[in-house]
């Protein structure tokens, strides 16, 4: 009877062990992100995709391309859940009624840089900022689209130098990077508020142009502390699928600790290869090399308080959005540990 019961134990056993292979896996939350395509402000998106991070945390993402406002415009209707764009847009929807949240930042620092053509004439460069912005009068500037954060910031900048946008520059909406990048070599437009990796190709690449405000170093005081780009959803989302927004939060950090980090360069450099599409290696690299302290997921107050302070000064929005309204505290990291190699 023992010997019975034994068998009988190991029939149920090798039974189970089929029927737990039999049994399929949870299936991946599908979900649509709307971002930017060949843009290096939403670099950890595409990081975050390539090295299959969403798939890690339960995310089937499924990436929905727009330029300019459009990233965000594509997820405010509702044709994405989730959108990778600006916290400037983010604030302005909720200023006037739109009920977003911030989950995490992809970027602390605008991925942009002021830059002319090396034939423009740019007497007070070497002066304190914003000194430099003057040279910019008479200029036609090539910006992305209008309303878009090359938009919002080159306006702000040159306001602080005393320039009226509308009346002592022609800015010119050019499109994404390539085409930016286009207007710039065929004399289209004299400057531009460069986009990444617009800059970097014009400047160090083909050596057509040179900078004037490193915004994406810090260039400008208001810059220094910012919150640039980031992933927002709706609060029905967040209480709907709170475990999906974890995910998200979860694989964007690993995607920035995986820039940051050294020794996986060459793992990043393959990304980018296959996502920034038209940018020599040698030249993500040095990028990479000199900016990738920006890809961090913290916004704290004093960020979004600059944020809003670009915004509301640029008459853009009827009010300033406190941190609490815009950022989903329970999800926001509070801190980013830099890998060990770092």
């Amino acid at each position: 009877m023992k010997a019975r019961r034994t068998v009988l134990r190991a029939i149920c056993l090798v039974a189970f062990s089929f029927a737990l292979l039999a049994t399929p896996a949870l299936a991946a939350e599908k979900i649509k992100i709307s971002t930017f395509q060949a843009n290096l402000c939403c670099f950890t998106v595409y990081v975050a995709k390539e090295l299959k991070l969403f798939e890690k945390h339960g995310i089937d993402a499924e990436l929905v391309y727009g330029t300019g406002i459009q990233a965000a415009n594509i997820m405010i209707s509702g044709s994405a859940d989730v959108g990778a764009f600006a916290v400037e847009h983010g604030i302005a929807v909720i200023a006037r009624g739109q009920d977003l949240k911030l989950l995490v930042l992809n970027q602390q620092l605008p991925p942009l840089g002021l830059i002319v053509r090396n034939n423009v004439p740019t007497p007070n460069a070497d002066k304190p900022y914003p000194a430099m912005m003057r040279d910019l009068k008479g200029l036609k500037i090539g910006i992305s689209s209008a309303g878009a954060s090359t938009d919002t910031i080159l306006q702000y900048l040159l306001r602080q130098a005393g320039l009226d946008p509308k009346k002592d520059v022609t800015i010119v909406p050019v499109g994404d990077p390539n085409t930016m990048l286009a207007a710039l070599k065929n004399g289209v437009i004299d400057a531009a508020m460069a986009v990444e990796p617009t800059q970097t190709i014009a400047v160090q690449g083909l050596k057509m142009a040179k900078m004037l405000v490193d915004v994406e170093g810090g260039g400008a005081p208001l810059f220094q502390q910012y919150a640039y780009n980031g992933m927002f959803v709706r609060s029905a989302f967040i209480k709907d699928r709170p475990q999906v927004a974890r995910g998200i939060v979860a694989a964007v950090v690993e995607a920035e600790q995986a820039i940051n980090d050294p020794a996986r360069v060459d793992e990043i450099m393959r990304v980018g290869a296959a996502t920034i599409k038209g940018m020599d290696p040698v030249l993500l690299r040095a990028y990479l090399d000199r900016y990738r302290a920006i890809f961090r997921p913290v916004a704290t107050v004093q960020a979004v308080e600059n944020v809003n302070s670009l915004l509301y000064s640029n008459k853009l929005i009827p009010r300033t959005v406190p941190y609490d309204q815009l950022v989903a505290t329970d999800f926001m990291p509070k801190e980013f540990a830099l890998p060990k190699t770092h």
